[in-house]
């Protein structure tokens, strides 16, 4: 698996590109625009109970952007909080089109620290979004679609798919979400999630060394509530 799981990245990534095509549909504005920011944090509950993420972002007018985000603070002794800091440059094209470039690093604040540093690229076309991450151990993608159904807008709701593909496995999901205000939004996440994992054994039987590569297989069927307050300008 990467640096923390796959759910969690994408919580970071499926609401922060929600809110930009959420904006570019039903407002044709992007939180990415000129001298933009945004501040805002979730409480998140779901089988494994509650956590708390919070996140920062920040864009000039002339296309670069920061962010931040901190998730899984919790109390909880079997898990570590996860830390994503990006850097890019976002350029938009007229029509509806902008292309985003950058480099992503993945921090575990736990005794044993892991970290995974990613390039990115990424390409917005209306609503639907593509993007590809290079880091050392292989190539992955992700792609969020977002239809502009008219019944769901007249009822305040917005609906997004989620993709992610990897040498390892993959996982789909759908984001229903509700803008209580101009602050509060909440919603609710469903997923699935297949993904092997193959780990190399080595032990010792007669004073000699062997070794066994041992596949781990997993599925499985996720769902989460949130509620998150986001502050832009």
């Amino acid at each position: 698996m990467l640096l923390f799981s796959h759910l969690n990245k994408n919580y970071f990534l499926i609401i922060l590109s929600f809110t930009v095509l959420s904006g570019q549909v039903k407002n044709n504005r992007s939180l990415f625009s000129n001298d933009k920011y945004v501040l805002g944090g979730f409480i998140n509950a779901n089988d494994l109970g509650l956590d708390f993420e919070v996140l920062a972002n920040l864009e000039s007018r002339y296309g670069i952007y920061g962010s931040i985000w901190f998730s899984q603070i919790d109390y909880y002794s079997n898990t570590d909080i996860q830390s994503n800091t990006s850097i890019g440059f976002n350029k938009k094209i007229p029509g509806g089109f902008s292309l985003d470039i950058g480099y992503s690093y993945n921090y575990s604040f736990s005794d044993d620290p892991e970290q995974l540093p990613e390039m990115y690229l990424g390409a917005d076309i209306k609503n639907i979004s593509v993007w590809a991450y290079v880091a050392d151990d292989g190539v992955s993608f992700e792609s969020w679609y977002k239809p502009n159904i008219v019944e769901l807008n007249k009822s305040n709701l917005d609906l997004l798919f989620y993709g992610h593909l990897e040498k390892n496995g993959y996982d789909v999901s759908i984001n229903i979400s509700n803008q209580l205000s101009k602050k509060l939004i909440a919603g609710i996440m469903l997923g699935y999630e297949q993904y092997s994992e193959t780990n190399n054994i080595t032990f010792k039987k007669n004073n000699q060394t062997k070794t066994v590569n041992v596949t781990d297989n997993y599925s499985g069927i996720s769902s989460m509530i949130y509620l998150g307050f986001l502050l832009n300008n």
